[in-house]
């Protein structure tokens, strides 16, 4: 049995149709980041980083007087709001940290303390960095979360918790600056005690 004639009008149609093939995907276009990093390392920890933890560090502390004892720590509404703001600045600090291809120094800048026995420059910095990237990660998160706990510790008005924050800060930070600042520095000896340096903790 002979079916209809397909109409020629449908052919053309069907033909046109099989010839148009989808084209391929375009590549995804590489993604550049938005970030252009312009102060070094050293300038985030001098400007940033340094101040924010000395701020942290002095605003609960006990000392003794001929008049007694002194017992400093945030009371008022104002004095919370700027240990909260200097824990913002530190917490946020330590994200910059870890912007990709930043350098330790600003082109023409010298590592602080250059020179000095058992310190690094700034190139040989960099490269200790770029050899262990995963531990200047951890310690730059470590950094961010005692930054955290300050914030914390400013909302909920808890001056220990401040104190706590600031024992863990100062082993983050000399951690990181024994093994990427000065691994060969000398450590000076209790009496009796031979001298031992940084990089023998």
């Amino acid at each position: 049995m002979t079916g209809k004639p397909i109409p020629l009008l449908a052919v053309v149609a069907l033909l046109a149709a099989c010839s148009q093939q989808t084209p391929p995907a375009a590549p995804a276009p590489a993604i550049v980041s938005p970030i252009q990093p312009t102060a070094g390392v050293q300038d985030i920890m001098k400007f940033m980083i340094d101040p924010a933890a000395d701020f942290l560090w002095e605003s609960v502390s006990t000392s003794v007087t001929e008049k007694g004892v002194d017992e400093k720590q945030p009371r008022t509404d104002e004095e919370w709001s700027e240990v909260r703001k200097h824990a913002i600045i530190l917490t946020e600090s330590a994200n910059l940290l870890l912007v990709e291809n930043r350098h330790v120094a600003r082109e023409g800048q010298s590592l602080e303390d250059h020179g000095t026995p058992g310190n690094l420059t700034a190139t040989e910095s960099e490269e200790a960095i770029r050899n262990d990237r995963a531990s200047f990660v951890a310690f730059a998160r470590a950094l961010h979360d005692v930054g955290a706990s300050m914030l914390k510790a400013s909302d909920d008005r808890n001056p220990q918790a401040i104190v706590d924050a600031g024992d863990t800060m100062d082993q983050v930070c000399e951690g990181c600056h024994l093994k990427f600042w000065y691994p060969g520095q000398k450590i000076p000896a209790f009496p009796g005690q031979a001298p031992e340096t940084d990089s023998a903790r």
